[in-house]
């Protein structure tokens, strides 16, 4: 009687640690989904992954300035993949001022590793924001 209760309770643990592993299978780490800064020369700058969006690869980007701040990052980003290939920017939608923030898109890649690079803002030749 003991024993069929634990080998009761093994299979119902394994049952719901394989469902846990089967249905969070397409879930993006966690550490993915943590937005990157960077804080060169007065700005800040915050580039969040979007994984949900499903038809380009995406940030969600932030700027905080001391003045206002309106730039268009599809001018001066790149995303490069693992292999050292680089995407220009599909498209920049987002808003300026002291807080500016928006929407940068790139065609979708299948890299689990890349790099978002920012030129040129108030005199920093590069931003590297990397997954």
């Amino acid at each position: 009687m003991r024993i069929s209760r634990i080998i009761i309770a093994l299979s119902i643990l394994a049952a719901v640690v394989i469902g846990g592993c089967i249905s969070g299978g397409d879930s993006p780490p966690a550490d993915l989904l943590e937005p990157r800064e960077n804080s060169e020369a007065d700005i800040q700058i915050s580039a969040t992954y979007l994984p949900d969006i499903t038809d380009a690869t995406a940030f969600e980007i932030k700027v905080t300035a001391h003045k206002d701040y309106d730039d268009d990052f599809k001018k001066n980003s790149y995303l490069r993949d693992s292999s050292g290939k680089t995407y220009q920017p599909l498209s920049y939608e987002g808003e300026g001022g002291h807080h500016a923030s928006g929407m940068l898109r790139f065609p979708k890649i299948d890299s689990k590793r890349f790099e978002l690079v920012i030129k040129d803002v108030a005199g920093v030749n590069e931003r590297v924001f990397k997954w």
